[in-house]
């Protein structure tokens, strides 16, 4: 039974996937046409007309600029690496085996 369900549950997603992309194949030019219409009749934001309307002037001096050396960073000094010490097990000391959690 769980292999039937699992059949049918990979059957309904490749279904589900062939309907979109036969979709998109089909009406494709006419969903990105709409999408096109519909952002443009969306209505502008007040602040990026503000900004389309600001109109910059960069004289020649302020163009060209000394360049600006980078600071290097200090080199920091590197991260100790701790050593976890592992216990010693004794062998008279009964250790479980993968079989005893099986159920």
């Amino acid at each position: 039974m769980k292999i039937a369900n699992t059949i049918i549950k990979v059957l309904t997603a490749l279904a589900a996937v062939a309907g979109v992309v036969y979709i998109v194949a089909t009406y494709g030019e006419q969903i990105v046409a709409w999408c096109k219409k519909t952002l443009e009749n969306l209505p502008k934001c007040p602040k990026c007309e503000e900004d389309a309307e600001v109109e910059v002037e960069i004289t020649v001096e302020e163009a060209v600029e000394e360049p600006v050396a980078e600071e290097v960073p200090a080199e920091e000094p590197a991260e100790e690496v701790v050593v976890e010490e592992v216990p010693v097990v004794d062998e008279a000391e009964p250790v479980a085996d993968e079989a005893d959690f099986a159920e």
